[in-house]
């Protein structure tokens, strides 16, 4: 007796994307650098949550840490930057040592 069940086309899975493909990756901008390392300061200073814990936590000492290296960059490409990305960085610098004075009080 023959069998009558047929076989069933093998379904194929859909072709996957390199992850590379999936996300939009902004362009690399002197301002988003700027804006990465400012947001580890927030997170240090305990403005903003820590994405890890969960917590609103305060390391002063992680936070100098990312001051310092916004004004290394600052003095480093001093002369190189147009004028908005120079105003941009010296404003969050600004903004990010007065946030640092406010919170080691």
């Amino acid at each position: 007796m023959p069998d009558d069940k047929q076989e069933e086309p093998t379904k194929e899975a859909p072709e996957e994307k390199p992850f590379e493909e999936m996300v939009d990756t902004p362009e690399a901008k002197f301002t988003i650098l700027v804006s990465s390392i400012a947001t580890q300061v927030l997170v240090s200073l305990g403005a903003i949550e820590n994405p890890l814990s969960k917590k609103k936590e305060v390391d002063l000492k992680s936070a100098k840490f990312s001051i310092d290296l916004l004004q290394l960059l600052a003095d480093k490409t001093r002369g190189n930057l147009t004028a908005t990305e120079k105003s941009y960085l010296d404003d969050v610098l600004y903004k990010l040592r007065m946030g640092y004075v406010a919170a080691s009080k």
